[in-house]
């Protein structure tokens, strides 16, 4: 059926009723949109997202909630989770239960049955969990296992075209959304483009939280971003037992606690860091090798230092590549021959 000649409908502002803002965790996770969650590896990212969970699911307070406890809702909620980097049996589990979760509320789908791969942002399969589930979040955690195969993280608008069906989804069903990304590895880099592969999904979400570590050792979780009003304060916490423990608050900022740490002064990504990102990079199966070199670029790794990854990998019998079709149609992938890195 042609729709080419079909108008859309006009609104007359005069016919719009205005909505305030509705919170999933007052003043940071805003309802029915989309939350990125970034931070280095081992900054507590998933310690963090657990937190946030097992209390949706419980109807208790997320731990760097700043709302006093006379004006806090108690509403035990569901949530969907989907994780490709931890095992639900030997890690997930655990760290809901001890976070306090309802259990019950709490729904994933295995890394070991089938279908998991074919969980992606805009397939049909995914709506149909959200509509059997009828979370109020759902996680993603990394954003790279849900991308699908076709879409080059690094290409202008690719990321916003991908992730738009969340947006009707999240009206349609009421969920939320949190996003679950890797930080820059590039040196002296700050707010929009601390988030790695790609700016469009700092652009796309409503809010944006960075976990990381200070230099006294505790760890952080900073407001970057808000479009719904000023970001909340950044929370310092400790982890003890696989349970985020809030020490406190301050008025400092990512940016501020990266300084701190030398963050200018960091050394490029040495050769060991570039082999973890190609085997990240290739989890999932084969990727031409342009948008390999594409994303690596964009994650802040040289160009010498990812041939020398690549070289490494193919002498361990890890890494592959071939050609597939002819003359201008020609097209070179990389791709994992062993994934035992």
């Amino acid at each position: 059926m042609d729709n080419s000649n079909i108008l859309p409908k006009l609104l007359s502002m005069d016919d719009v009723q205005e909505k305030e803002a509705e919170w999933l965790v007052p003043q940071y996770i805003p309802k029915g949109q989309v939350t990125l969650l970034a931070g280095d590896g081992g900054s507590g990212k998933t310690i963090t997202w657990c937190d946030i969970a097992a209390k949706v699911s419980s109807g208790s307070k997320v731990f760097f909630d700043e709302t006093p406890e006379e004006f806090f809702t108690h509403e035990s909620q569901r949530v969907l989770f989907f994780s490709s980097e931890d095992s639900i049996e030997h890690t997930l589990r655990a760290r809901l239960r001890k976070a306090k979760a309802e259990l019950g509320n709490i729904f994933s789908v295995s890394l070991q049955d089938e279908a998991f791969n074919e969980i992606k942002f805009d397939s049909k399969i995914l709506e149909t969990l959200i509509s059997l589930v009828k979370p109020a979040l759902v996680i993603f955690d990394p954003v790279q296992s849900f991308i699908p195969p076709d879409v080059q993280m690094g290409q202008r608008n690719a990321m916003r075209n991908c992730l738009n069906p969340l947006i009707g989804i999240g009206e349609k069903y009421g969920c939320t959304f949190l996003i679950v990304v890797h930080t820059n590895k590039r040196q002296g880099v700050y707010g929009r483009n601390r988030v790695a592969d790609s700016a469009d999904l700092w652009d796309l979400s409503r809010s944006v939280l960075i976990v990381g570590n200070t230099k006294e050792g505790k760890r952080y979780l900073s407001h970057e971003k808000s479009n719904y009003g000023e970001p909340g304060e950044t929370a310092l916490f400790s982890i003890v037992d696989s349970v985020a423990i809030l020490e406190g608050y301050t008025d400092k900022k990512d940016k501020d606690f990266v300084s701190e740490m030398g963050f200018e002064a960091r050394q490029a990504p040495q050769r060991q860091d570039a082999e973890q990102f190609i085997f990240y990079f290739l989890r999932n199966g084969k990727k031409p090798t342009a948008e390999l070199d594409e994303a690596a670029k964009s994650s802040g790794i040289s160009k010498n230092t990812l041939n020398r990854a690549k070289t490494a990998l193919r002498q361990k019998g890890i890494l592959g590549g071939k050609s597939e079709g002819f003359g201008c149609s020609k097209v070179f992938y990389s791709y994992l021959i062993d994934a035992s890195l």
